[in-house]
């Protein structure tokens, strides 16, 4: 399939690639910063671009070849950025929030090649194709390294990368709001664990909206009153009032 992996980017996503394309056999990858994209070989068979998507434009234009084969990796951005830069394009999605799972992917794999086991990164990945020979080559080649790999076309990952948006990154920022209501007030913040895995096991299993639960729901006006004059900060009372509108109209 592939012999010779490029990945431009040393971020988070790249580091994390980087570290588990480096525990299989087959290939050989090599990771390219950024900013020392001149130094970007010109022989290899994929390349991986995994920026931000904010200089993406800045980055490609800076190549002085025709890549064979180039993919990247975010949610949000069409395949067709990669067109003018490559003979064949796609898109390589993981759909996991990649920061502190980096050196547990080298701990993972090294405790599972020790125990003389095949590895694979429990991550879903989505991925993408200009045509339909190269998306199965590189959907056959994803395989190798992940458990889960799905072909997704550019609608649905989208929805999928606002889906998460949602689900992940603004729940984890209520999940710091929360942790510092605990904090503050000397309380263990192990307690809400129990509600917190309760919560999702619900929601994996039933229409989220079906087993909402709080005051918004309860349309208990005078507890919405008292949380939103415990909160310090009025940015905060703004997310309280409009998330409970969202539940009261849900």
């Amino acid at each position: 399939m592939f012999t010779k992996v490029i990945i431009i980017g040393s971020g988070n996503i790249g580091t994390w690639l980087l570290q588990t394309l480096q525990n299989q056999k087959g290939f050989s990858v090599i990771s390219v910063s950024s900013r020392k994209i001149e130094t970007l070989p010109q022989d290899g068979d994929l390349y991986i671009f995994a920026l931000k998507d904010d200089v993406y434009e800045t980055v490609l234009q800076q190549i002085s070849f025709k890549m064979p084969r180039a993919v990247h990796t975010s949610g949000a951005l069409s395949q067709s950025i990669l067109v003018p830069f490559a003979k064949k394009v796609g898109v390589m999605y993981p759909y996991q929030s990649v920061r502190c799972e980096v050196e547990s992917v080298r701990q993972k794999a090294e405790g599972r090649r020790q125990k003389g086991e095949r590895w694979k990164e429990k991550v879903p990945v989505c991925v993408e194709g200009s045509d339909k020979e190269f998306e199965d080559t590189l959907f056959q080649w994803a395989k190798r390294m992940f458990e889960d790999v799905y072909k997704i076309n550019e609608q649905q990952r989208f929805a999928m990368h606002l889906a998460a948006v949602f689900a992940n990154n603004f729940t984890n920022a209520m999940y710091g709001v929360a942790y510092q209501i605990f904090k503050e007030n000397n309380i263990d913040w192990s307690l809400i664990f129990p509600l917190l895995n309760s919560t999702l096991e619900k929601a994996k299993h039933n229409d989220p909206a079906l087993v909402q639960t709080g005051p918004a729901l309860r349309h208990d006006v005078s507890v919405m009153e008292k949380h939103c004059k415990a909160l310090r900060s009025e940015d905060l009372r703004m997310v309280y009032r409009g998330i409970s509108r969202v539940i009261l109209k849900g």
